[in-house]
Order: structure tokens, then C-alpha cells, then sequence
């Protein structure tokens, strides 16, 4: 792993992330946050008699990522070969990165996918979903990759919404509520994404930059937010982006999901795939997604395809959140 990249999560590691504090080293003392992960820097050695937990691969247009998933007994191995490449060694609340330093480093899969094992193990839902908050109220959004996600909720900050997670919502279930803690302040746009949001995003406090020389993707990071404090999760919407366009009028169709549909919906959009056999929670899971749609409702958010959509999009999207936040 190259200095820069250690730098850079060393400085990163000072904002709480998913409820979670990256001890760096040993004198890291944080009581602000329900979980503390001691992360180090070393080469990993194979496991020597591992049990595959889960494999992946996901081919888009513009990247593919490979994913692999060991274990043995109480340690786990996540190989990620994407833009980055490296494992991340799980044991116990101990995190050993090991990354190739010729290509994108490990922060971004960090805060989703290593994020998502230890917590998933701790009890934790993991989501594939961005949160916005407003007036102290959490929306989910939760959509396939590469459908959009991102640009849409990026362009609901310009309406006074905050983007606080991206990529990966981890709930938190305490006194009948289900509440989610701020990631890093930063989200990864394509370049047609973050051309379009730049005619946007000038009243805020945002700051652009490529990912990696080799990765077209921008980053735009915003202000920095109060990680240590969960906001109460409201609602949640499954973004549903289709090629037809509206004949007249509001571009937008939302109606709940019925609770068979938004389990695999959850199912389908969540951080560790099919995993969660493997890791052996997957019964417990599903009755944790069950018991959280019993709380929270879910709806489905219809809307045409097209970067020029998206801006009235945002717009008629917050009127509603809006008239449900006033009930």
C-alpha cells in the first residue's frame, strides 16, 4: 500500500463511520460511537484451509468487480479486484488491510463492503441504499448499481436534504426504532453525473476530484457532518428508474411495496449478496428484514430514465417527502 493511501485513511479514520471508530493505533480511545475497529496495515497470508462464503461478479459497461469471500473459522478474507485491489482480514473487531498501491485504495470499499461484515456479524443490516436527512428524519434509498442512485440523491442535497451515507446504509434497531449513523461525507459520480450536478451543487460547500488516474469516476465531498449522532429511519424507496417517458405532468410514481415484494427487494439490495448463508445469519436476517418492514415503510419510486429528467425529478420527489413529513 503506498504512503499516500495510509495518509489518507489515517486522516479519514478521524470521522466515525456507520457507527463504527477506526483505531489506527492502539491509543484510539472513543466512547461516542457503539463499535471500535482496530484497523493496521500488513500483508495477509491465505487462509490455509478456507471455506468460500460468497463470490461475485459484476460486469458493467464501464468496470468489472470480482469479489471473494473466505473463511475459516472466527477469521474472514474479502478480496476485492476491482478499480482497487486488496483483502481485508476480519478477526474478531480486528481489521488488517492489505492493498495493491496501483490502483484506487481501500477507503471506498472500506466504509461499504468491510463495513458491512463486521457489522452484518455484529447483528447489523446493511443495506445497499444512500441516506438523505432533514429535519432530523432519515430517508433510505435503495437501488441497483449503476441506476442512478447516487445522482438523484446528490441533486436532493441542492433542496436542503443531507447526504449522509453513500452506497451503504447500517441500521441500528434500539428502543422500537431503527436509526442510521453518517458515513464519510463524499460521493462517486461518473463523469456525465458530475458534469450535470455541477450547475447545482454551487451554493454548497463541495469539493471535486478524480478518484484515481485510471478511474474515470469524480468524488465530490461536502462539508463535514456530526458522525457520532444516528438520525431515525422514516421511510424507505426503491428507486425504479424505466425507459418510458411521462405523457404530461408529474414525472414521478410512488406506491408502497407489498411486504412480500420489498422482502426480496431488501434481499436483493443487500451489501453482502448471498453471503449471509455462508456467514450463517441468513435465517436471523431474514426475520431482522421482516421485523424492519413491519416498522418502516417502503415504497416504490418510478420515475423515466435521462440526466435531464433528473433535476424535475428532485423537485416533484421532495414535494412528496415533504407532504409525508408534514402527516
Amino acid at each position: 500500500m503506498s504512503p499516500n493511501t495510509q495518509q489518507e485513511l489515517a486522516s479519514l479514520s478521524s470521522t466515525p463511520l456507520h457507527g463504527v471508530t477506526l483505531a489506527l493505533d492502539k491509543t484510539t480511545n472513543n466512547t461516542n460511537t457503539p463499535f471500535t475497529l482496530d484497523v493496521s496495515f500488513n500483508p495477509v497470508t491465505p487462509l490455509s484451509n478456507p471455506k468460500t462464503a460468497w463470490t461475485l461478479t459484476d460486469k458493467g459497461e464501464r468496470y468489472e468487480s470480482n469479489i471473494t469471500l473466505n473463511r475459516e473459522e472466527d477469521c474472514f478474507q474479502l478480496h476485492i479486484d476491482c478499480e482497487g485491489q486488496g483483502t481485508f482480514q476480519l478477526q474478531g473487531n480486528q481489521l488488517t488491510i492489505d492493498w495493491q498501491a496501483n490502483g484506487t485504495g481501500p477507503a471506498h470499499y472500506l466504509q461499504t463492503l468491510g463495513l458491512s461484515l463486521f457489522l452484518e456479524l455484529q447483528g447489523h443490516l446493511c443495506l445497499h441504499a444512500n441516506t438523505l436527512v432533514k429535519n432530523n428524519q432519515a430517508q433510505l434509498f435503495l437501488a441497483p448499481s449503476r441506476t442512478g442512485k447516487s445522482t438523484l440523491t446528490t441533486l436532493l442535497t441542492t433542496l436542503g436534504y443531507t447526504l449522509t451515507t453513500d452506497d451503504m446504509a447500517a441500521l441500528y434497531h434500539t428502543n422500537e426504532q431503527y436509526k442510521v449513523y453518517p458515513s464519510w461525507p463524499k460521493v462517486r459520480l461518473w463523469p456525465d453525473s458530475a458534469a450535470m450536478l455541477e450547475n447545482h451543487l454551487t451554493t454548497q460547500p463541495v469539493q471535486q476530484k478524480k478518484v484515481h488516474e485510471r478511474f474515470a469516476k469524480q468524488e465530490i465531498s461536502f462539508a463535514a457532518q456530526d458522525t457520532h449522532t444516528a438520525a431515525p429511519v422514516t421511510a424507505m424507496y426503491y428507486l425504479n428508474r424505466v425507459d418510458e417517458q411521462p405523457q404530461s405532468g408529474n414525472p414521478l410514481t410512488i406506491t408502497p411495496i407489498n411486504p412480500s415484494a420489498a422482502l426480496i427487494i431488501l434481499m436483493q439490495n443487500s451489501m453482502l449478496g448471498d453471503a449471509y448463508r455462508g456467514l450463517g445469519i441468513e435465517q436471523s436476517r431474514i426475520m431482522a428484514l421482516a421485523a424492519l418492514l413491519q416498522r418502516v415503510p417502503f415504497y416504490r419510486v418510478t420515475y423515466p430514465s435521462g440526466l435531464d429528467q433528473l433535476p424535475d425529478i428532485a423537485k416533484h420527489l421532495d414535494e412528496w417527502l415533504q407532504s409525508e413529513q408534514a402527516k
